[in-house]
């Protein structure tokens, strides 16, 4: 069994994922499943906004682009967290890909999960659900200051 931590969060990788290198300032953790083949995105990013704040800003750009078609958008309960899940689909002329993200707030503190992958497959949710439940927050990354925020270093 292998472990992702980074002090803040520690998350148990699924087994024949292997990290890429981060693409984002917020980018934790990139994984990548060759044979499935998918990819996981997890990051955390300081918020002040709640969940309904983020559901309704991430309806909106969702809206706005015509190549991505949400199946699914709600809240859900995942151990005895809200999280709030968007899945949806996304068309370019070459291929279709699904996307399931899952974001949770805390301590002002946003945790999103990304899955990519090609099809639609329902037996895959139990994997992602199990790679979410796996997160052990110790302390939250970011603490919000008269600045913006800063990283917490206490």
């Amino acid at each position: 069994m292998t472990f992702f931590t980074n002090g803040f969060v520690t998350l148990q990788t699924p087994k024949d994922f292997d990290p890429i290198p981060n693409k984002g300032e917020f980018v934790e953790l990139s994984l990548v499943n060759p044979n499935i083949p998918m990819t996981i995105k997890f990051s955390t990013t300081p918020t002040m906004a709640g969940l309904p704040e983020i559901k309704n800003a991430m309806e909106e750009q969702l809206e706005a682009n015509p190549n991505i078609d949400v199946q699914t958008a709600d809240f859900i309960a995942i151990n005895d967290d809200i999280y709030y899940m968007i899945i949806s689909s996304i068309s370019t002329k070459e291929s279709q890909i699904r996307r399931n993200e899952f974001m949770y707030v805390q301590d002002n503190n946003l945790y999103s999960f990304e899955f990519v992958y090609p099809y639609a497959d329902a037996e895959l949710d139990d994997f992602y659900l199990n790679f979410i439940r796996s997160m052990d927050i110790k302390k939250a990354k970011y603490l919000l200051c008269d600045e913006g925020y800063k990283l917490n270093d206490g």
